[in-house]
């Protein structure tokens, strides 16, 4: 029998479509209420962008502000990242010098996977608080790709609908059903906090917690 996919999707895949993943799983991977199984996955849809040090400036700016909070940036690196932050932290990338560019993505590149991982670490303690079994921990960091049993998607913020579209645009394959977790269950949208700590990352798990079945009841109506 064909399982079928639901996916939330965010930039990175890191804290917020994980969490997703892991309480929908926990919860509802076993679900009576469909007529065919389901499993719930999770992906960003700047994953490639992440691993290749193609982001825009100002998002490997924010990586940066977040390893100096958790204390990941240090020596020389952290002179230079404090310097390149008081000079365009929340400034216009265009308005940024070539030679700058590339010392910002050095430090970028240097310190993302560290910071990913301190944001994992968050997200899965704050799982495991809810009662969430570790076997259902998710790893980060995957990319978005089409999968033939892929029904639903649900996007966690509205530029990620667009993303999704581009994609299926330069894809041959049907964008399946999508539409943003907030409007499902009628609530604000998940915004993405790099320096959050556990804080955010229980609010994370809160918001899916608080919302799983009436999200799983919509999921029931639009797939039937």
């Amino acid at each position: 029998m064909v399982t079928w996919l639901i996916r939330a999707v965010d930039w990175g895949n890191i804290q917020r479509s994980p969490t997703f993943q892991a309480i929908f799983n926990y919860f509802f991977s076993d679900s009576s209420k469909l007529t065919i199984p389901v499993i719930f996955d999770s992906a960003g849809t700047r994953v490639d962008d992440i691993m290749g040090d193609s982001t825009p400036v100002t998002k490997k700016l924010d990586m940066i502000h977040a390893g100096i909070h958790y204390d990941i940036v240090k020596g020389a690196d952290k002179s230079l990242a404090d310097d390149f932050l008081s000079k365009w932290y929340g400034k216009d990338e265009t308005h940024i010098p070539l030679k700058e560019k590339r010392g910002i993505t050095r430090i970028y590149s240097k310190i993302k996977t560290d910071v990913h991982l301190e944001q994992m670490r968050f997200r899965n303690v704050a799982l495991m608080e809810a009662g969430i079994p570790e076997e259902f921990l998710p790893g980060m960091r995957v990319p978005f790709r089409h999968n033939k049993n892929l029904r639903l998607i649900l996007p966690l913020e509205e530029n990620i609908v667009q993303q999704v579209e581009d994609y299926y645009k330069s894809s041959s394959n049907k964008q399946p059903l999508t539409k943003i977790y907030g409007d499902l269950v009628g609530i604000d949208y998940l915004e993405d906090e790099l320096v959050g700590g556990i804080k955010t990352a229980r609010k994370q798990v809160e918001y899916f917690m608080n919302t799983r079945d009436e999200a799983m009841e919509e999921i029931t109506k639009l797939l039937g």
